[in-house]
């Protein structure tokens, strides 16, 4: 929650986000109109509620909007990050996964689900590890050496292969073949 409310308050007060590559835009198309249904909804319960309940009920809705808009600004907020030295896959605020740069063979499209929610283990497939917001991904990074990745709960996991989301795989690919590990 803490990364939200901080996402969200760059974003009021116009700080430039990180540089990088977004990911995630299939959440944030889902959860923006979520948010403004949720707005027009409220006017409509509160106009049917008493009137000593409209008070508690606008403070619920108001942090209710505020949490759907933090969600947004921490993804939009925490891009993947390439550069000489290392491959940072960030969810937001489900944690990130780091890779050496000179580990990092290639990019190539996928489309995949896995069951779960950020950096994870994904089953039936030793030695690959999925970091995304959602189960949806649409890219897989290579690695050659396999890069040890510590899941917490899950595990240690010597990764062949990396699962994401990436708003641009040619972006993201594009990135990797710019920028030569050191």
């Amino acid at each position: 929650m803490h990364i939200w409310a901080r996402s969200l308050a760059a974003v009021l007060v116009r700080r430039r986000p990180l540089p990088g590559l977004r990911h995630s835009a299939g959440l944030r198309q889902l959860v923006l109109p979520l948010v403004v249904m949720e707005i027009v909804m409220a006017f409509v319960l509160s106009s049917m509620l008493p009137p000593a309940a409209r008070p508690a009920h606008a403070g619920l809705e108001a942090l209710l909007v505020l949490a759907g808009l933090g969600l947004v600004a921490a993804t939009l907020r925490h891009p993947h990050e390439v550069n000489a030295q290392r491959v940072v896959l960030r969810t937001g605020f489900l944690g990130d996964v780091t890779l050496p740069r000179s580990a990092v063979r290639s990019a190539s499209s996928v489309v995949r689900t896995v069951p779960g929610r950020g950096p994870r283990p994904v089953p039936g497939e030793p030695g690959a590890v999925a970091c995304s917001v959602d189960s949806s991904l649409n890219a897989v990074l290579h690695l050659d050496p396999p890069v040890r990745l510590d899941l917490g709960a899950a595990g240690l996991v010597d990764a062949v292969s990396v699962y994401a989301s990436a708003d641009s795989l040619p972006a993201l690919s594009a990135a990797l073949r710019t920028t030569p590990p050191r």
